[in-house]
């Protein structure tokens, strides 16, 4: 195996092999390829003065006879453990009949006979002796069965991911060429596979104060395709080939009458609750294996060897050095690329939702860094603070990265007494909101931080919302946001209230408030 160019779902492989044939027409077969791959992405470059008459694709499902010598000494194994594990067994047993015998004996002499004391002791001496001693046997013979149960289970185990490793059909393609005379001739064969591809992640270190970003790009690489792929040329590109190349075709959109169904709709006061917005990722696959990372930070990692390359669809990120990934289905992190991002911090709280200041960084020049949608991990200052989500997509110049929660900044948000009227007016009722927004900067320098509320929007004609006194705050119409920008100094606390009124028809449940 060459070359792996793994993409967001499935993975192109390139082989090479070479070899000498005689005139006339010959077959070459390249064996032993995975049974998931794509057979009409198969492609066949010669190389030689030979002419490519043909390219065939077979499966074989046929399993050698012969045993792997791993499955040998793994049924070895078990069958040692099995045969220990029986002769504690048997051992048990008999203690067992041993103890039962002694307990079913204890009468010492007849009814008409007496015993001496003397006789009773050493009888009793004997009874306990005896049975003490059977059940530390048995406790010792307990715990050898535990472990050689335990490892049992382990080879077992083992023994049949091995069996069923074996018994996996795999694939060959077989090529025709014709020659002239006897030459050498090569072969290059290339092949979409599936069950593989990779996934971006990313490290985030700042300082939270002035400095840049420091952006590590990784991807966790991971391919299930039964042939381990070792020491490869590994390339990572960020397209899908499992989406499919064809546009879609928009179809005649058709109006049409519809019989009118009434519906009773009951209106219920929601319950707000905090959730964690959570993106969902593809689930993908790349070649990763054979990278260790030492704890004392070494000097170069795969990302010193990486070049980025803009393709006419998307890019590539090529490895530069040789890499390996196994066929196990698992994760292998492989560094891509590491940037210093140019970054402006500041503070946001949204505390009807969270009442906690956010640090955030606006990174600026990021468009070319070829970033795709991932989980980032956190670092400020040194320690993990947590996790965060890049999402390149958005159409801004700057990218916004939340960096975590500052402790040293206080947020509260309360319901303000003296505003929370509500009063009948005819066949209306009307309800006086009131929030008050109290912030207080703990630190020993100022903080600038962005402050997000909001108003109710009416979506129908009854339900006016009036009186509306956001204290300074930028309103914007369309959405009831409601934003201030307040610059604290240190230890200063300063307060913001938002205010307004809500009226609609008092036989009507009004929702969303």
């Amino acid at each position: 195996m060459k070359a792996v160019t793994v993409f967001l779902n499935r993975a192109q492989v390139t082989n090479v092999g070479k070899g000498m044939v005689d005139a006339g027409v010959t077959e070459l077969v390249l064996d032993g390829l995975p049974s998931q791959l794509d057979e009409r992405s198969v492609q066949v470059n010669p190389t030689g003065s030979v002419t490519l008459l043909s390219v065939r694709y077979e499966q074989n499902y046929l399993i050698g006879s012969q045993k792997p010598r791993e499955t040998e000494q793994l049924e070895d194994s078990l069958k040692s453990y099995t045969g220990q594990i029986r002769s504690l067994t048997d051992q048990r047993e008999v203690l067992q009949k041993e103890e039962a015998m002694l307990q079913a004996n204890q009468s010492i002499g007849g009814s008409q006979t007496g015993i001496t004391a003397a006789r009773l002791k050493e009888v009793a001496d004997f009874y306990r002796a005896r049975l003490l001693s059977i059940r530390k046997e048995m406790q010792t013979v307990d715990i050898r069965l535990e472990i050689l149960k335990a490892r049992q289970t382990r080879f077992a185990n083992q023994l049949n991911t091995v069996r069923v490793q074996g018994q996996k059909s795999t694939s060959k393609v077989i090529v025709a060429v014709k020659a002239t005379s006897r030459t050498q001739v090569g072969l290059e064969v290339t092949y979409l596979v599936y069950n593989a591809g990779w996934e971006p992640i990313y490290d985030i270190r700042a300082t939270g104060a002035q400095g840049p970003v420091q952006l590590q790009y990784k991807a966790n690489v991971h391919q299930n395709t039964g042939v381990n792929w070792d020491n490869v040329q590994l390339t990572l590109a960020t397209t899908n080939p499992a989406e499919g190349a064809q546009k879609p075709e928009l179809e005649p959109q058709r109006l049409e009458m519809a019989p009118l169904i009434k519906r009773s709709v009951k209106f219920t006061r929601p319950v707000i609750k905090k959730d964690e917005e959570v993106r969902q990722l593809n689930e993908v696959v790349v070649t990763g294996y054979g990278v260790t990372r030492d704890a004392a930070a070494p000097a170069t990692s795969t990302a010193d060897f990486t070049e980025a390359v803009a393709t006419t669809l998307a890019a590539e990120f090529k490895i530069g050095i040789p890499f390996s990934v196994p066929s196990d289905g698992e994760p292998h992190t492989v560094d891509v690329q590491q940037h210093s991002l140019t970054t402006a911090y500041a503070h946001t709280t949204v505390p009807k939702l969270d009442p906690t200041a956010f640090l955030v960084a606006h990174l600026t020049n990021w468009e070319n860094l070829k970033l795709l949608p991932g989980e980032a991990n956190i670092f400020l200052d040194g320690t993990f603070t947590g996790k965060s989500v890049i999402d390149p997509t958005q159409t801004k110049d700057t990218l916004t990265l939340s960096l975590g929660r500052d402790q040293n900044v206080v947020v509260q948000r309360e319901r303000m007494k003296d505003f929370q009227k509500r009063s009948t007016l005819g066949s209306n009722i009307k309800e006086q909101f009131g929030y008050e927004i109290s912030l207080r900067n703990t630190k020993s320098t100022p903080v600038t931080i962005t402050v997000e509320d909001q108003i109710p929007i009416s979506t129908h004609s009854d339900i006016e919302v009036s009186e509306v006194n956001t204290n300074g705050g930028k309103l914007d119409k369309e959405t009831g946001k409601v934003t201030w920008l307040v610059t604290l100094k240190p230890n200063e606390t300063v307060k913001k209230n938002l205010r307004f009124e809500v009226k609609y028809p008092k036989n009507n449940r009004i929702s969303g408030l």
